[in-house]
């Protein structure tokens, strides 16, 4: 086994089709497609299922493929302390929630890249538990989440942020005026609600018997254009900055908060860029960098 054929099942596992793969690398579909068999045959494990049209990953491929991107990530980082004068490059994965506060995430992300404008970030919108089977899988370096499930099997930065809870409604519903909300105003109110089950618990714990559920959310866009249409109650966390003119965020009295992190896999093994990009928020957060 070698770097190019890890290149290789990497590729291919990226696009789910060898064709495309051997395209993107420039090498014949013939060369790639032998050299994958003889990896398995090496390994004595199946790492894909083959159709006519693409190529999945099993489940001994998927654990391979974290062995794979760690055996990369560690030749990208042995390369680049040995070569100091070459520019830092890379693609940084980063699997985040859609919340208001990831503009202080993005800040940090344009300001890194001015300094180091080889790197390039690759964006995943997702949920908490989406966004912690992508750091599981390998499939992204990072999650920036809401703290909706356990994280006690990652590492966390603190970035030092809370989000608060409220309420998205048309500005023409009875509690776009107010300017709080208690848990006794959404009494009988037609509710949208995260599909996230500790969230869930939590709502349910807040209104107790009165939780009139209409439909649930993973993401909060297409639940804001429900919203937007009806004059249903979005229960979601701040989204001021990005309602538009029909809707009004109105917050929870009393005040209900979540922390929110950037996690990553409890391992020593990360590319220059990622480890680079973790030290330059770290610095941030304890003043180092202006």
């Amino acid at each position: 086994m070698d770097l190019r054929v890890i290149e290789y099942f990497l590729a291919v596992a990226e696009e789910g089709n060898i064709s495309h793969a051997a395209e993107n690398l420039h090498v014949s579909q013939p060369t790639i497609s032998r050299q994958l068999m003889d990896l398995e045959e090496e390994l004595g494990k199946k790492l894909f299922e083959r159709t006519n049209k693409r190529v999945i990953l099993t489940e001994e491929g998927m654990l391979f493929r974290e062995t794979a991107r760690d055996i990369m990530a560690l030749y990208e980082k042995a390369r680049s302390e040995h070569a100091g004068e070459k520019e830092l490059s890379g693609e940084i994965s980063i699997a985040a929630a859609e919340i208001e506060s990831f503009d202080v995430l993005a800040e940090k992300m344009i300001s890194f890249q001015k300094q180091y404008p080889k790197v390039t970030f690759r964006l995943t919108s997702c949920n908490a538990e989406e966004a912690c089977s992508a750091i599981d899988k390998g499939t992204a370096d990072l999650a920036f989440i809401v703290k909706s499930v356990s994280t006690m099997k990652y590492e966390i930065t603190d970035l030092h942020i809370r989000e608060r809870w409220g309420i998205l409604v048309h500005r023409d519903h009875r509690l776009a005026g107010k300017g709080f909300v208690s848990f006794k105003d959404l009494s009988g109110e037609k509710l949208i609600i995260p599909e996230n089950s500790r969230f869930q618990n939590d709502i349910h714990e807040w209104l107790g018997d009165d939780c009139k559920i209409t439909a649930t959310y993973t993401l909060v866009k297409n639940a804001m254009i429900m919203t937007e249409l009806s004059d249903m109650v979005l229960i979601c966390l701040e989204m001021k900055k990005y309602a538009n003119t029909c809707l009004v965020f109105v917050p929870l009295r009393p005040e209900q908060t979540v922390p929110l992190f950037l996690i990553r896999k409890k391992k020593p093994v990360m590319s220059a860029a990622v480890s680079t990009f973790l030290a330059y928020i770290e610095n941030q957060e304890t003043g180092s960098i202006s």
